[in-house]
């Protein structure tokens, strides 16, 4: 397609492979949607599911160009790989290097899940004087680069249009990790799934609290499993409390497992909810004890619903919070912090509905209303001041 001075053609690229299609995956597909809606060239490259997801769907439709990567390459194609890079060595393999050439965007933004995960899919641009952009979604202090990754990893970054980040903490620890400043990075923030224009109704008063977890049912980045050893306590125990655990994931039967080892009567598992709302009418606040993340937008879906969160001090989980004000947040996901934490909250549970509202009158001030425009905006102006350096020459 060739491109008018008022239209880009931006092309993204996914390195999730864990599932089909995650929170972190809304961004850019939102961001793809909304630049065919306004008449731009969409491509995307995508890991190959049994299923496709819904949103690719509608990319599709809508007149996106979608290439599918096997996530391992069968025997055959291997071998042919392996000979054609002793030809002609290359970052990536052969057919996303061909698609990278043929659609030789104006702009590539590069969907990762960790902070490395795009560094080929840079270097490759970089090789083809291709601009990019990485998005980074979690960080964590377990994923170091290993020494002989390193001058590669930074590379990557320092040749990027803009390294976005979803949160502070992400690009604070990056910078760390990769022992550099990055001037042009930018946090972002992901869309969210339910009307924020007003809050949720407060549940109807019973004997019971109901706190509610929220997300991928991975306690090696929720943190589940800490969150059960904290009510397998006696004096949580013994007080009138549920814990209502929504979403699936990889490690769901392990869960299960392990609360009914720890004998707890009062953990349901409610699977997949599509309905943000419906949790909230039923749960008086969140509690989320993650060990690594983004920014999770569980929290930002709780705080404009009207509800305190509890959660730990990792990534980008505080960055809209309060102590004490808006939230309860543990130093560390821990069982005595996450206890402490949830002591704390649990000692003000009568005062958990002002203290949601309050959450909700945070969010609302600091959270822009659509991040979707401004990110395609972002990424349009990156494109327009490649021309206009392009015609200054």
């Amino acid at each position: 397609m060739e491109n008018s001075r008022n239209t880009s053609k931006i092309a993204f690229v996914t390195t999730m492979a864990g599932v089909p299609w995650g929170g972190s995956e809304e961004l850019w597909g939102q961001t793809a949607m909304r630049l065919l809606e306004e008449g731009h060239d969409v491509a995307a490259s995508v890991f190959q599911w049994p299923t496709r997801p819904a949103p690719l769907e509608r990319i599709s439709s809508a007149g996106g160009r979608l290439a599918f990567r096997p996530h391992e390459q069968a025997f055959p194609q291997r071998v042919a790989e392996k000979f054609r890079q002793r030809l002609s060595p290359s970052p990536l393999p052969t057919a996303d290097m061909n698609w990278l050439r043929a659609e030789r965007p104006d702009l590539v933004v590069i969907s990762q899940g960790g902070p490395w995960d795009g560094v080929l899919w840079m270097t490759a641009c970089r090789e083809l004087g291709i601009p990019y952009c990485p998005i980074v979604h979690a960080h964590s202090e377990i994923w170091w680069p290993m020494d002989e990754d390193l001058a590669a990893g930074r590379q990557a970054l320092s040749g990027a249009r803009k390294v976005f980040f979803v949160s502070k903490a992400n690009l604070n620890q990056m910078e760390m990790q990769a022992g550099m400043r990055l001037d042009h990075a930018e946090v972002v923030v992901n869309p969210w799934k339910v009307d924020a224009s007003h809050p949720v109704a407060w549940p109807e008063e019973t004997s019971v609290i109901e706190i509610a977890c929220v997300g991928r049912i991975d306690p090696r980045a929720k943190g589940q499993d800490v969150l059960l050893k904290v009510l397998a306590l006696p004096k949580w125990r013994e007080r009138p409390i549920r814990l209502n655990l929504y979403g699936d994931g990889p490690c769901e039967e392990s869960l299960k497992a392990m609360a009914s080892l720890l004998d707890l009567k009062n953990v349901v598992f409610q699977g997949q909810v599509s309905d943000v709302k419906s949790i909230w009418a039923k749960n008086h606040a969140l509690v989320l004890p993650s060990r690594y993340e983004g920014l999770p937008l569980v929290i930002v879906e709780a705080m404009f619903c009207g509800r305190p969160v509890i959660t730990t001090d990792v990534a980008g989980n505080a960055e809209y919070l309060r102590d004490n004000v808006t939230g309860f947040i543990a130093e560390a996901p821990t069982v005595s912090l996450l206890d402490g934490a949830m002591e704390r909250a649990w000692a003000r549970r009568s005062e958990w509905r002002d203290i949601g509202l309050q959450a909700r009158h945070d969010a609302v001030e600091a959270i822009p209303s659509d991040p979707i425009a401004e990110f395609t905006r972002n990424l349009l102006t990156l494109v327009n001041n490649d021309r206009r350096a392009v015609a200054g020459k």
